[in-house]
């Protein structure tokens, strides 16, 4: 199983803003270097994040981004929803009543509860707890 490169970078690129200095906007450029992305997809994603209120963007010369709302209120699930991408393993979770195999596949209760447990695991992980450990920011400790 993989997740979707979309909310990988995306939830790395939350992550190093919130590292950083909210009382000035971090440039696309600088959230891309860091997280050795292209500065055009963060950029995509940045508006994306935009648009569902996660992230403020600042335009102008020293423009950038900022978080919109405390990393401690933001989970990761806030950026999958952002981002419109599914996290379905197989169809039947994602609409269990066009299954063709209801009553004949016992793999779907599995499914489900593979599902149902990364999205609670999205649900109750905040930004915060990812962009800060015991010694400071962890950014880079898991590439």
């Amino acid at each position: 199983m993989k997740l979707p490169t979309k909310i990988r970078y995306a939830v790395r690129s939350v992550v190093e803003l919130a590292g950083r200095d909210q009382s000035s906007p971090t440039p696309v450029k600088d959230l891309a270097k860091a997280q050795e992305l292209s500065a055009k997809y963060v950029k995509q994603l940045m508006n994306r994040l935009q648009r569902a209120g996660i992230v403020k963007g600042h335009p102008g010369i020293h423009g950038g981004y900022t978080l919109a709302m405390n990393p401690e209120d933001i989970t990761l699930f806030d950026i999958y929803q952002a981002l419109d991408v599914s996290l379905v393993l197989v169809p039947c979770v994602a609409s269990p009543p066009n299954c063709e195999r209801i009553g004949k596949c016992s793999a779907g209760v599995v499914w489900k509860r593979v599902y149902d447990s990364l999205e609670d695991i999205l649900k109750t992980t905040s930004v915060a707890e990812l962009a800060v450990s015991e010694g400071g920011p962890c950014l880079g400790t898991w590439r």
